[in-house]
């Protein structure tokens, strides 16, 4: 190689780049492109950027750097002077939530006294077998307390992962509606009585819906875990654990690390479900036909009278 020349990296190939048939042996032998060799003994020669093209690219770089730094100054000045009306904002918005809770809580205060009120009255006036086909009939549709014996169910979150691929968030394993919405059939199926969700009596007008993540039961968001708590006969968990539900849910825990538990409970009380806002009603038979006036055959109904089969009245508006 002739003195003074500038070696070159890549061989005989006059600057260009060269690849073997194995790639990969080729570019640990030459990781470097032919234009940074090229440049850095450009470098070593002295060449060097001088006069008005010097100038020119230093006072452009001077500029750049100034409108980063202006550009940097004014979010940062605009981001302080924003934080006192967004602490303010979320101050008067945690305020609101604080005073619409105590206000809640009053009114349940009060609808738990005017119910004590009302269980009072109706002892009286109706008598004991009255109250207590009426207790009973509030039992069964969920609208008085019960206790007793039974099984729960324990559902829990497992797992959300990240696909490093995608980034793309994986649910498999979270608790859905759908599965809640088994559980309470399964155990319904079993034999269960009365069922509760976190607390929330289940009633025949009950809904279980998802709200993004959140799991709503009549409107009412519960986290997890999970619990299923039902007043049935005293295998009911055995029974839930060997059925289509209790299967379903164990094939879940294995794959994609789903907790699931079913015990059995004794003397567990379930709380009574919120009333029930009737929008509409009908009545069950027809009504009895005044003394004296005539009636068509079979109806029940006076002559002359419109039914009121077919007009339901708009109670509860």
């Amino acid at each position: 190689m002739p003195a003074g020349s500038t070696p070159d990296p890549d061989g005989e190939s006059s600057g260009r780049r060269t690849y073997g048939p194995d790639f990969l042996t080729a570019l640990f032998q030459n990781p470097l492109d032919p234009g940074y060799a090229d440049a850095a003994a450009r470098r070593a020669e002295g060449y060097r950027r001088t006069g008005a093209r010097k100038h020119l690219t230093s006072g452009f770089a001077l500029v750049i750097t100034g409108v980063i730094g202006f550009l940097l100054v004014v979010g940062y000045q605009q981001t302080v002077a924003d934080e006192p009306g967004r602490a303010k904002a979320r101050d008067a918005l945690v305020a609101q939530v604080e005073k619409r809770r105590a206000q809640t809580e009053t009114l349940q205060a009060r609808a738990d006294q005017l119910a004590d009120q009302v269980a009072e009255l109706r002892e009286r006036e109706l008598g004991g077998a009255a109250v207590a086909g009426i207790g009973n009939l509030e039992a069964a549709t969920g609208l008085a307390p019960v206790r007793g014996s039974g099984a729960k169910i324990v559902l829990g979150d497992g797992p959300a992962s990240v696909d490093a691929v995608t980034g793309e968030r994986r649910i498999e394993g979270l608790v859905k509606d759908i599965d809640l919405q088994l559980a309470a059939n399964a155990l319904w199926s079993a034999g269960a009585e009365a069922i509760a969700i976190n607390g929330q009596r289940l009633t025949a007008t009950s809904t279980i819906r998802q709200a993004g993540e959140a799991i709503l039961v009549d409107t009412r968001p519960v986290t997890t875990p999970y619990e299923v708590i039902a007043i049935g006969p005293g295998d009911l968990a055995k029974d839930f654990r060997d059925g289509y539900a209790g299967k379903f849910f164990q094939t879940l825990a294995a794959r994609f690390g789903l907790s699931f538990e079913a015990s059995k409970v004794k003397n567990v009380t379930l709380n009574a479900a919120p009333e029930l806002k009737l929008r509409s009603a009908s009545p069950s038979t027809p009504p009895p036909a005044p003394s004296g006036a005539p009636s068509v055959a079979g109806s029940g109904v006076p002559s002359g009278v419109p039914g009121t089969a077919g007009s339901p009245s708009e109670g509860g508006r």
